[in-house]
């Protein structure tokens, strides 16, 4: 069958619908043949019976004076002494007149040189003895009957099935050819370059339904590619500066040769950048993963809460530099309630936090981290004495290799930090809630539902 599979949706539906269609004509056929000729026999049988039936009555009224078969019947009489008494019927059965009185009341089907015959016998009781009458018809002119029948039926369905089958072409082509003008929109769309989405027709039916699933991952291929060209931009843009400064370092220490405090200092300096690209390199893998991701694990409430103590060891050893307060405070109760996202990711949140707001805290600052849970979900917040963030710069704090201006430590980081943070969170259902404090300070507040939760998610007022 592998030649049907080459062929096109038009013939294998056009082929498939001949086949159905000869395989229920053809049944079809039988059966109307085969109540013909049951139709038939039943009528031959009412003819043989109602040929015999005068006879019965003259056996019973008057044996003696019983008048012989008149026209095409063939019909035969014989008395008890097995005398047949009259007969007409065909010379092939004549001879066989006697046994055929053995064979029992009904009628009966027999083969006599190479001729098919109905025969009725039927027997009349009498004080003298068992008369019988057989009556007999040459079934050759019922398949001759049959067999016209059975000859019309069959070219009928013939033309029939052909019929069928330009039938299931015409409709096959007509209901393929949405899909050929969709497919040449598509292909002028292409040529064209054009953004505009496929044509979806006025029915509501699978073709529209296709049309609309096409548009979507044309839409999402669409913006999957103008993510990675504008990332490749960015990148290419904040790698040029580091790349650019390394190399002027590089060239400085080969200045510095003779000196070997300022090549020391010109080194450190050189590694710093070398850090940084290999920061920034890591954090657009860490982007481009996530992008790529579609399903996140659940984890439950109490492998995360462990993850957020272990964050306050790491959150200190960043801060050894700087003299800053740190406090974590964790709601370690947990009702078993599970959340879409890993333990690695919920770090890697915790941890650009928590590096956000040490370089944005200025000395003898505050930084503190809170972890707690309820029936609608994980609530994770960072607060810091930091100088805040400026408020036009919020509505776009999670784009990517975006800063805010020096005063909340915008020389510092990539901007990724929490472009990352947002990508996490959305993939696990979540949401990420900046905030100035009224008080001074800043705050971001996530938000994870639990993996049970459906419906839109609430979402807790950051304090």
């Amino acid at each position: 069958m592998n030649w049907f599979r080459h062929l096109s949706i038009r013939w294998r539906i056009t082929i498939g619908s001949v086949v159905v269609g000869a395989v229920l004509l053809s049944i079809a056929t039988y059966a109307f043949r085969f109540q013909m000729e049951q139709v038939q026999i039943a009528s031959d049988k009412k003819l043989l019976y109602d040929a015999s039936t005068p006879y019965l009555t003259e056996i019973a009224a008057h044996p003696a004076q019983i008048d012989p078969p008149a026209g095409e019947q063939h019909v035969a009489v014989v008395n008890p002494a097995d005398i047949v008494i009259v007969s007409n019927l065909p010379d092939k059965l004549s001879g066989r007149l006697s046994s055929l009185t053995t064979l029992g009341d009904g009628s009966h089907f027999i083969t006599e040189s190479h001729s098919n015959y109905l025969v009725i016998v039927r027997t009349v009781p009498t004080p003298a003895g068992d008369w019988h009458v057989v009556a007999t018809r040459d079934q050759r002119l019922t398949a001759i009957v049959i067999a016209n029948v059975t000859k019309v039926l069959s070219i009928g369905a013939l033309f029939l099935l052909l019929g069928f089958g330009l039938a299931s072409w015409l409709l096959t082509t007509a209901a393929l050819r949405p899909v050929a003008r969709m497919r040449q929109r598509a292909e002028t769309l292409r040529a064209s370059g054009s953004s505009e989405p496929l044509p979806v027709g006025p029915a509501r039916d699978e073709l529209a339904a296709l049309a609309i699933t096409l548009n979507d991952f044309i839409d999402s291929v669409r913006a999957t590619a103008a993510r990675e060209k504008q990332m490749v931009s960015d990148a290419s843009h904040e790698l040029r500066t580091p790349i650019a400064l390394l190399k002027v370092q590089l060239e400085l220490a080969h200045l510095s040769e003779g000196n070997a405090k300022a090549l020391r200092a010109d080194l450190e300096l050189a590694e710093e950048s070398v850090d940084r690209l290999s920061r920034l390199a890591t954090n657009l893998l860490t982007l481009s993963a996530l992008d790529a991701a579609h399903e996140t694990p659940a984890t439950s409430g109490q492998t995360l809460i462990a993850e957020f103590v272990a964050a306050s060891d790491r959150a200190r050893l960043f801060a050894l530099d700087k003299a800053v307060n740190i406090e974590f405070e964790v709601d370690d109760e947990t009702d078993g309630r599970n959340y879409s996202i890993s333990a690695t990711h919920f770090a890697q949140v915790i941890d650009n936090l928590i590096s956000n707001a040490l370089r944005a805290v200025p000395e003898l600052g505050e930084v503190r981290a809170r972890l707690q849970q309820d029936p609608t979900g994980l609530y994770l917040s960072v607060e810091d004495s930091g100088p805040g963030m400026p408020e036009e710069f919020i509505g776009i704090a999670f784009d990517r290799f975006t800063r805010p201006d020096a005063q909340r430590g915008g020389d510092g980081g990539s901007g990724l930090g929490l472009a990352i943070v947002s990508a996490i969170v959305s993939q696990s259902k979540g949401a990420v809630h900046l905030a100035n404090r009224p008080q001074g300070g800043f705050t971001v507040t996530v938000t994870i539902p639990p993996t049970h939760t459906k419906g839109p998610q609430r979402h807790r007022p950051s304090p």
